[in-house]
């Protein structure tokens, strides 16, 4: 037989089908099963958070024959199979590697062809995973299996199937080997994956994450769609011995805080605590995330200010504390803002990082917050636009959707720093359409004459007056006064905005 001939393997696809080979167990395939006595695997210690070249080069190791048969079975894989094959190829192949493990999951051609199995592998055939990757979840590739098994673990749920008693003690074991070391492996790069992925599983959803750095090898279309951010379905119940596992991963990390405020990845595992128990409604979120916030509150060098205004400017804190917006109750953002905020908003605002709690604090906050922050920065809502942060505006304009009673002030604090700029000059003409404007057209009649001339020979200002014209929804007598104050104020517009030119003509048809 030639080298690329295939050898028809005695399992059968259908009563009048063309067989093909799939290795497993008990049948004759095109590359032999992995020889089991004298297989060679060269354990290792876990590395350091920067071993990853090292593990790379010294991991365990595979026999060459045990090395071939991945090398085939990806082989038979990449070439294409129905999906009636594929049912039977994914668990004979799984089955196989179990064998091998961990040395065939950290070798190249194994750790690729796991990576293509698992999102259609069935739950039960995960266990050796979980049971053999666990004490070497800093391997790159270990790392990235584990996460892929946990998210396909999932999927399962979210499928409708049950996860065996077999499969969650595994689970169980797996937390308690990690929640050995939950420290050095929030703040290793490849550990911090896994454990990100494991508190998601338990909480019944995950958030979007890039492939550990340095892993092999790089992510495909597929593997990267799979990845998204993804919950539950409604209605999906997840196994009784999820919460427990959860609660004492969190309240592990919980404890170490103050270790873990750096580096990134151990940061990316307090937020996904945060999210965990927050999706989970589990009643330790709040004292976790109070536990967070008073962790960054501590006292910092600059005296002069509160430390978590503080936090709030730096790069990697804020995003702690944007986390905890986000799952923190209405009398906690309360005591946040009035504790930390008030009296600094403008500053706040005009940063380029703390900007960004800002928002998350907007979007969460009760009606007395946001009315708070609408008296203090709206008279100064043009320096955030001015240094490129339309996101502060953009968030106020959201907190008053959610808060009827404080529109029309939001819209009369937002008009005149919105008008000059192209950002802000959309926003408007978006705003003109909703299904009352007149706060909008009331803001515009109170414009003093040099606002009002400035306003309409600007470029972005005038495509606002183009689009009162247009509005369905403002009413023609308040357009008509518009325009007869302009003509008092005998405005001569440029030759940009043909529609400008023509705001005289358009008197007679109001």
């Amino acid at each position: 037989m030639g080298a690329g001939q295939r050898v028809i393997d005695s399992c059968e696809v259908g009563a009048n089908e063309t067989s093909r080979d799939f290795p497993r167990l008990g049948a004759v395939s095109a590359f032999p099963p992995p020889p089991q006595p004298n297989m060679v695997v060269h354990a290792e210690t876990p590395p350091e958070p920067d071993m990853s070249r090292q593990w790379r080069q010294s991991g365990p190791r595979l026999d060459p024959d045990t090395a071939e048969y991945f090398r085939r079975a990806l082989e038979t894989l990449e070439e294409g199979l129905s999906e009636e094959e594929l049912a039977l190829f994914t668990p004979n192949v799984l089955s196989e590697v179990s064998r091998s493990l961990p040395a065939g999951a950290l070798h190249p051609g194994g750790s690729r062809l796991l990576l293509q199995l698992l999102p259609r592998a069935p739950p039960d055939t995960l266990t050796p995973l979980l049971l053999h990757l666990g004490g070497v979840s800093r391997h790159p590739r270990a790392s990235r299996l584990l996460e892929a098994a946990l998210r396909r673990l999932l999927r399962a749920l979210g499928e409708g199937h049950a996860l065996g008693a077999e499969l969650q003690g595994a689970l169980g074991q797996l937390g308690a080997l990690l929640g050995q070391d939950l420290g050095g492996l929030a703040r290793d790069p490849n550990g911090s994956f896994v454990l990100r992925a494991l508190l998601g599983l338990l909480s019944g959803g995950t958030d979007p994450v890039p492939p550990p750095k340095g892993a092999e090898p790089k992510p495909k279309k597929e593997e990267l769609n799979a990845k998204e951010a993804w919950s539950l379905p409604e209605g999906a119940e997840l196994p009784p011995s999820f919460r427990p596992l959860l609660e004492e991963l969190a309240q592990g990390l919980e404890q170490q805080i103050p270790a873990l405020l750096s580096p990134a990845c151990a940061s990316l595992c307090l937020q996904g605590a945060l999210r965990a128990l927050h999706r989970s409604q589990s009643p330790s979120c709040s004292r976790f995330c109070r536990a967070l916030i008073g962790c960054l509150s501590q006292d910092s060098p600059a005296h002069d200010q509160s430390p978590l205004l503080t936090s709030l400017q730096d790069p990697d804190r804020s995003r702690l504390l944007e986390a905890a917006m986000t799952v923190l109750d209405p009398p906690g953002l309360r005591e946040l803002f009035q504790g930390h905020l008030r009296g600094h908003l403008r500053g706040v605002a005009s940063h380029r990082v703390a900007n960004h709690g800002l928002q998350r604090l907007l979007d969460h906050a009760p009606e007395d917050v946001v009315s708070e922050v609408l008296s203090e920065l709206g008279p100064a809502l043009e320096e955030p636009l001015a240094r490129g942060h339309p996101g502060v505006i953009l968030a106020l304009l959201g907190a008053a959707q959610r808060h009827p009673r404080l529109q029309g002030e939001a819209l009369r604090c937002l008009f005149q720093p919105l008008s000059p700029s192209p950002h802000g000059s959309r926003a408007l003409q978006s705003l003109l359409h909703f299904r009352d404007p007149s706060p909008i057209v009331r803001a515009l009649r109170a414009l003093p004459p040099p606002a009002l001339a400035a306003l309409a020979r600007s470029g972005p200002g005038s495509r606002v007056w183009d689009a009162i014209l247009a509005s369905g929804t403002v009413p023609k007598n308040p357009k008509k006064r518009l325009l007869k104050r302009l003509q008092v104020l005998k405005i001569h517009p440029k030759k940009r905005g043909e529609k400008r030119q023509n705001w005289g003509k358009n008197l007679v048809f109001f």
